[in-house]
């Protein structure tokens, strides 16, 4: 049969992900490997996952600091010779941090990979923390942090979330420049002493793997139990927001004025988490979305206006964020209104629920594409203690929504009188 150019195929969204098999693995010493083998070419992914981000810091930037500082020197290399056998392997390692979590990633070809674990080992196991090279990392990162001090959005986006959790709350909580001065080799040591270990991590490895890495990955991390540090405690601090609902932080020196609109909400292992995920990209979550087409291109007040709903261990918050000339920040904040209030009064129309539902698919699909993207899922839902089951169920959520559901939700979790208004720009 002749294949018609002309017509375009037939376009259906899929009802079922297929995803790879993990093999769960409970090393000699508790340590927790979830193996994903789904390459066919000879590289692989090693990631350790650590209860070690800022939330458990007693010092601003210390947790970040530890981290950062695991691959400038161990008891047996200096951090030229990390580098250099890095190099010379072909391998790279990537460091990630948030308010929860810490994770040091090694990336590796499979004939290398136990020369890799080798110096991973080393680097996890039994970093030095050297004097000079963290004066190094604290004068740039200073010198970086000054920078972002300096723009509205930044100001406005952590005023806002200073204001819903208190400043004191990990999650509220923000470091200025001054505080890398406060940072030495000892305080990084003592916070490393108390996070770091076998019983406080799990890992993820993903790639073209066979039993052969996963002996490698035990003989190096999973025979003994290795670090001082016990489990972290679950130990959540109580918010306390700000009774504000509008802050004005001036930034006269300012080209535009920064808009942060919010309120505390859940995270992802809510069950209402999935319906409110499809409302946030109905309302500002991607570049076709009502804020988008209403603020940037029908009025042009700004280039960009997004919202997202932010998710950590203990909860999370949703947020509208611009950038708008200081004329417009008026005119901004009533058309922000009426489209959370259009979402609470009227039913989505037919072609933007295929529209939303089309997009949030793809997605979806586009975050399971690839070896190492997997390894990203696994590891998100590791951390929230799901499974792969958590990608399918958002999935079948997103295809049953109805603009019933999103109604209800609209009017359950935006009433704009509970949120908080942050402007940062000239007076």
């Amino acid at each position: 049969m002749k294949l018609n150019r002309t017509v375009a195929p037939k376009f259906k969204l899929p009802c079922k992900i297929s995803l790879p098999a993990v093999n769960s693995v409970n090393l000699q010493n508790g340590l927790h490997l979830s193996a994903i083998n789904t390459g066919t070419v000879d590289v692989l992914r090693f990631s350790i996952v650590f209860n070690a981000g800022t939330r458990y810091q007693q010092q601003f930037l210390v947790a970040g600091a530890t981290l950062n500082m695991l691959t400038e020197g161990t008891e047996k290399y200096g951090s030229e010779e990390i580098a250099e056998q890095l190099d010379f392997y072909g391998a790279s390692v990537d460091v990630d941090i948030d308010r929860d979590w810490s994770c040091i990633t090694f990336y590796s070809l499979t004939r290398h990979f136990e020369k890799v674990m080798e110096i991973a080992g080393q680097i996890i196991k039994y970093p030095v923390f050297p004097e000079k090279e963290l004066d190094v990392y604290k004068q740039n990162h200073k010198h970086q942090l000054i920078i972002e001090r300096e723009k509205v959005a930044v100001i406005a986006r952590e005023t806002l979330v200073s204001a819903l959790f208190g400043e004191n709350h990990y999650y509220g909580s923000f470091a200025q420049p001054d505080d890398y001065d406060k940072l030495n080799s000892n305080i990084l040591k003592e916070f490393y002493e108390q996070h770091y270990s076998s019983k406080n991590a799990f890992i993820v490895v993903s790639g073209k793997i066979s039993d052969k890495e996963i002996k490698t990955i035990s003989d190096f991390f999973g025979n003994a139990a290795w670090g001082k540090a016990a489990k972290a405690k679950d130990i959540q601090q109580k918010i306390i927001g700000s009774p504000e609902k509008t802050i004005l932080v001036p930034k006269n020196d300012g080209v535009q004025s920064a808009i942060s609109i919010g309120k505390v909400l859940f995270n992802k292992s809510h069950s209402d988490y999935y319906g409110m995920f499809f409302v946030n990209t109905v309302l500002g979550g991607y570049f076709g979305s009502r804020l988008m087409k209403n603020i940037r291109e029908e009025k042009g007040y700004t280039y960009g206006i997004y919202s997202n709903i932010a998710c950590m261990k203990d909860s999370g918050y949703f947020a509208i964020s611009a950038e708008v000339g200081d004329k417009y920040v008026k005119l901004t904040l009533e058309e922000i209104k009426n489209e959370i209030l259009r979402l609470q009064q009227q039913k989505i129309a037919k072609d933007e629920l295929s529209l939303v539902k089309n997009y949030i698919t793809g997605n979806i699909l586009r975050s399971i594409d690839g070896v190492w993207k997997i390894a990203d899922v696994c590891i998100d839902v590791l951390q929230i203690n799901a499974n792969f089951e958590y990608i399918e169920k958002m999935l079948d959520e997103v295809l049953k929504i109805t603009p019933d559901r999103i109604l209800d939700l609209a009017n359950r979790y935006l009433d704009t009188d509970t949120f908080t208004t942050v402007i940062s720009g000239r007076r």
